[in-house]
């Protein structure tokens, strides 16, 4: 990187992932890297909303770009895009970084003005997708035995040259997060810090959504093995209904509470004083690995060796005999029936949540070796 930096001032590097929550996550030990590569570097992050929200105040990125929401009309999205790009080129970055490889994500790298625009080289399966590669200038194919995109992440920027091999192991650097309708709420309950779980039913995917009835029997079993309450978050009428379930359901011998709604700060700071977290494949659990929180998800479609929750403290749960459909990776199911979570019961995933409570792992379980 040195031949392409200006002699009289340090570093400047956008890291460019614009969406979503667990993909940012994914993305953010990249800026982590690049903060202990180049103390005094100039850290900037294209990101849409709500990743912006919880990003904010992450250690090490000095500037967040946040990519515009589409306006009502087509002159006020055009007239964003240009102040977008305007405030881009006003940083004057050196590299620019695209670890997301879609058309959007190389058009932002491009605005950025930046000499070098990193990213993947390779079809859909490698990272580099749409129009993507037609704006970059540097672009690395990285090693297709490295599964999950963390570690493909990292790989990608020390390929580039930006971060040396051993700057390149995952960490992620979030705030502290301590919103005051959260801490009330604990606080009102009388639950402490390191003594309650968090679970919760919410994922955007519906073929991602274990059914609230098997939520409800590992709240139950976690009540009356463990006498661990369960706080039961949510945000959004659809996830509001299948929390009331999960709590409506669970029955007497365990204590489960009803979060209010929270966004994804204030979840931040329910999971962060947690034990444990419960979940689907979501932005959720991505948060709760993040923060270093024991954390068990459930998954169907996808593929907990690419997309998982990452960390040593971190399982995904699958069925014991994949389906011959697994992973599809699709919104839909087409067998109609979301076998791959209904016949996922609550005692395989009930096993999971009590081997991290202990701080094992099962044998079976897939998960991350690497340090968080």
């Amino acid at each position: 990187m040195t031949r392409e930096q200006k002699p009289d001032r340090p570093l400047r590097v956008l890291l460019v992932r614009l969406s979503a929550i667990g993909d940012c996550l994914h993305a953010a030990p990249v800026a982590s890297a690049l903060r202990r590569a180049h103390p005094d570097a100039f850290i900037g992050w294209a990101v849409q909303e709500p990743a912006a929200t919880l990003l904010r105040g992450y250690a090490g990125v000095d500037r967040f770009h946040l990519y515009p929401r589409r306006a009502r009309s087509l002159g006020a999205h055009l007239d964003e895009l240009s102040r977008f790009r305007r405030e881009l080129r006003s940083c004057r970055y050196d590299a620019a970084l695209d670890v997301q490889g879609l058309t959007k994500s190389g058009l932002v790298a491009w605005w950025s003005g930046a000499g070098q625009r990193i990213g993947f080289r390779g079809g859909p399966a490698m990272g580099s997708r749409e129009l993507n590669a037609l704006f970059l200038n540097r672009r690395f194919a990285v090693d297709p035995e490295v599964r999950h995109v963390v570690d493909r992440n990292l790989a990608l920027v020390s390929a580039s040259g930006l971060v040396a091999d051993e700057h390149a192991a995952a960490e992620w650097r979030l705030p502290d997060y301590a919103e005051p309708g959260p801490l009330s709420f604990l606080e009102r309950h009388g639950l402490r810090e390191g003594r309650y779980a968090v679970a919760s039913p919410g994922t955007i995917w519906r073929t991602k959504r274990w059914p609230p009835r098997h939520f409800a029997a590992a709240v139950r079993r976690l009540g009356s093995d463990r006498g661990l309450p369960v706080v039961v978050a949510w945000a959004g009428e659809d996830e509001r209904r299948a929390a009331a379930e999960i709590e409506a359901s669970a029955g007497d011998g365990c204590r489960v509470l009803l979060a209010p709604p929270t966004d994804l700060r204030e979840l931040a700071t329910l999971l962060r004083r947690a034990v444990l977290f419960l979940g689907c494949d979501s932005g959720p659990a991505h948060l709760a690995a993040a923060l270093g929180v024991p954390c068990v998800s459930v998954f169907g479609p996808t593929d907990p060796a690419r997309n998982g929750p990452y960390g040593p403290q971190s399982t995904a749960v699958q069925l014991d005999q994949r389906l011959d459909c697994q992973p599809c990776w699709r919104r839909t199911c087409r067998r109609g029936d979301f076998a791959c979570l209904e016949r996922l019961d609550a005692d395989r995933v009930v096993s999971a949540c009590l081997a991290r409570l202990d701080g094992q792992a099962p044998p079976w379980c897939a998960r991350r070796d690497s340090n968080p």
